[in-house]
């Protein structure tokens, strides 16, 4: 995935995870890949991403069991657009 889809599914990416999280460093890493893109710096949209990943680790199964989340199939799209777009930018 290239910057200019990225952007296309940030809005979707953006919703998924602060629908499930108001962690301020998760919509701070939001709100910066969002201007990272915009910049079309491709070294700070990758960090971002790399942090975004990071905290979909640390709390992939608790949103996958909560029986709370009722968009799961949206955090798995969500994740795996973060992983395929970290992978082509690199």
């Amino acid at each position: 995935m290239n910057l200019t889809d990225l952007q296309i599914e940030l809005d979707g990416i953006t919703f998924t995870i602060t629908s499930y999280t108001r962690n301020p460093y998760v919509v701070g890493y939001l709100k910066s890949l969002r201007k990272y893109i915009e910049e079309e710096n491709v070294i700070l949209v990758k960090a971002c991403i790399s942090k975004l990943l990071d905290w979909y680790l640390k709390n992939y199964t608790t949103i996958m069991s909560s029986e709370y989340v009722f968009n799961k199939n949206d955090h798995i799209i969500t994740k795996d657009l973060l992983q395929n777009t970290l992978k082509s930018l690199s």
